[in-house]
């Protein structure tokens, strides 16, 4: 368990998730934990839930604090900076998980000499499986960075990247679960057209997705070498991947891929 004292400007669903995973993973303690939100009652829910402590001003939540999470709008991060920056010492690590603001742009915000990490969440932090992205200036020490690391494992997994890979991780990684949903809903249709109930075709459905996902990973194998030893001469797994591949679905899911991430620089 981490001693350090860890603070979150903005006190919303996202904080909550991080607040969450940190206590139920036994990371942290509830009583290191402080949240600062503009909405009183807000502060009030999160101290009755979790039982951490809270405070009425940003700069009184940042005081001491070992890690300080930025966790608000990315419009508002700009207001915020200006009642913090005389209350943040160098030595606090800065999260910043405002989409979309850069870790030159927290620089500006924040000052050259303190030590800043930009995080992409996790998108499925309550189940704890998935990645969360990390980017740092050069202030950032190996040991800071496994600090951060220890707290993000409570979300799920880390994975650090360079910065100009954020766009690529936000339509891959964070948009990738929807992707999974959406063949996951299909195979439960064709289950149902089968002849299973629905409870039953979805049972099945988890299962393989698990079962693959865990092969994969487990043998370190191609997904198409285990598809390979899966096939028999004019049998009945071939018949069914040969109409998804005459449908292009390999490709399908590839352009959405890049459809998503051409979106997102678009929105840079």
């Amino acid at each position: 368990m981490l001693n350090n004292k860890i603070s979150f400007i903005g006190g919303g669903n996202m904080a909550e998730g991080i607040i969450r995973g940190l206590i139920s993973t036994s990371v942290l303690s509830s009583d290191n934990i402080k949240v600062y939100d503009i909405l009183e009652e807000r502060l009030e829910y999160l101290y009755n839930t979790y039982k951490v402590h809270y405070s009425t001003t940003a700069a009184d939540a940042a005081k001491n604090a070992d890690v300080l999470f930025i966790a608000v709008r990315p419009q508002d991060i700009f207001k915020v900076t200006e009642s913090l920056k005389d209350s943040i010492s160098e030595n606090t690590t800065i999260i910043s998980i405002c989409a979309g603001i850069k870790l030159e742009k927290l620089k500006e915000l924040f000052g050259a000499n303190h030590k800043l990490v930009r995080v992409m969440p996790n998108t499925m932090i309550d189940v704890q499986h998935g990645y969360s992205a990390v980017s740092t200036n050069d202030k950032v020490s190996k040991e800071d960075k496994a600090i951060v690391q220890t707290i993000l494992s409570s979300l799920g997994q880390t994975m650090f990247l360079q910065e100009n890979m954020f766009n690529a991780f936000t339509a891959y990684s964070c948009a990738g679960p929807a992707y999974v949903m959406y063949f996951i809903a299909g195979l439960i249709d064709a289950g149902v057209q089968s002849g299973f109930s629905r409870k039953d075709a979805t049972s099945i459905a988890l299962e393989n997705i698990i079962a693959s996902a865990l092969t994969i990973k487990e043998t370190g194998k191609h997904p198409y070498q285990i598809t390979d030893s899966m096939t028999s001469p004019a049998g009945i797994t071939i018949d069914g991947l040969h109409y998804l591949s005459e449908a292009g679905f390999h490709g399908i899911v590839m352009s959405s891929v890049k459809s998503a991430l051409n979106r997102t620089n678009e929105l840079e």
